[in-house]
């Protein structure tokens, strides 16, 4: 079999067919590389977007069901479609924790998104978390010197106006007892993950609302940094509400109580809704009169 040999005009022109496909590739793939670096952050900031619209949204929804239950009486069944887990709490509320590569909430505290104002408050103290040293209201009735460490990621309450002085230092997940409660120490963001604060967390507590200004569900959330990406809690609580106009100052309060499985996870699911009966308790509302209770039961199925 005999070869062709090229000649070196044609040789050339090989050559450069070749050097010109090769350069191509390159061009190509660095386009590639270039649109999947710029692409993919807003990718994904769009889907983390679309899947909290659908979670507060979910949220909403069934704020507007439990409502118009525990109004008219009327049994409700609504049919859902999970991408998280969604649980009914023994502190009167429903709450759905969903996971996403962003952040779209960026607060470690409630943060009221429909319905008023939070129905909850916890306790909170911070310094700046690299070198921070503050006086800090621990709660209403204690201050402490607050000192955050990130070469040993710790914190050290000092100088406190209350006997005995809580021992320290503390790490982040450590818990302490102040006045008989139970206090944790949040987080010690040295690296800037979530907002440069040494954080302490003391317990929860409920705040009333008024009848005729306050709702009584109010939709709240916030989002913490989980593995690889963010975990975002939205919560659905239901308050007392106060007639405080009133000589009895009564109270009424939409209690959420279970019928069965209090939880479910992803997926295709139906949750019925009824009312009960609404069982008045004497002197127990927060401001010295009787409580109505509007009950309305929850199954999850």
């Amino acid at each position: 079999m005999k070869f062709m040999k090229l000649s070196g005009k044609n040789k050339a022109k090989a050559q450069s067919q070749i050097f010109s496909i090769i350069l191509i590739a390159g061009v190509l793939v660095t386009v590639v590389g270039a649109s999947y670096m710029w692409g993919v952050p807003l990718i994904e900031k769009g889907r983390t977007s679309s899947d909290n619209e659908i979670a507060e949204s979910l949220m909403v929804m069934l704020k507007g069901k439990i409502d118009d239950v525990a109004e008219t009486g009327e049994q409700r069944t609504v049919s859902i479609d999970l991408t998280g887990d969604l649980k009914l709490t023994d502190d009167n509320s429903l709450i759905y924790t969903i996971e996403t590569r962003g952040l779209n909430i960026a607060s470690t505290a409630w943060v009221p998104l429909v319905g008023g104002t939070s129905p909850v408050q916890e306790d909170m103290a911070a310094v700046t978390a690299i070198a921070g040293s503050a006086t800090v209201n621990i709660n209403d009735d204690v201050t402490c010197t607050m000192t955050s460490n990130c070469g040993t990621k710790q914190v050290d309450l000092t100088a406190c106006t209350v006997a005995p002085v809580p021992p320290g230092p503390y790490s982040e997940g450590d818990t302490f007892t102040l006045n008989s409660e139970s206090y944790l120490i949040h987080h010690i963001d040295c690296v800037g993950d979530i907002d440069d604060q040494a954080l302490i967390v003391g317990p929860e507590r409920e705040k009333a609302g008024i009848i005729g200004i306050d709702e009584a569900g109010v939709v709240i959330a916030r989002s913490m940094p989980a593995g690889n990406g963010f975990k975002t809690t939205y919560r659905l609580a239901y308050r007392e509400l106060d007639d405080i106009s009133s000589p009895n100052k009564d109270g009424h309060r939409i209690q959420l109580t279970r019928e069965g499985n209090n939880q479910l996870g992803p997926g295709p699911h139906r949750i019925t809704l009824r009312r009960d009966d609404n069982p008045k308790v004497i002197g127990k509302s927060k401001y010295g009169g009787d409580l109505i209770e509007t009950k309305v039961h929850i199954s999850m199925s």
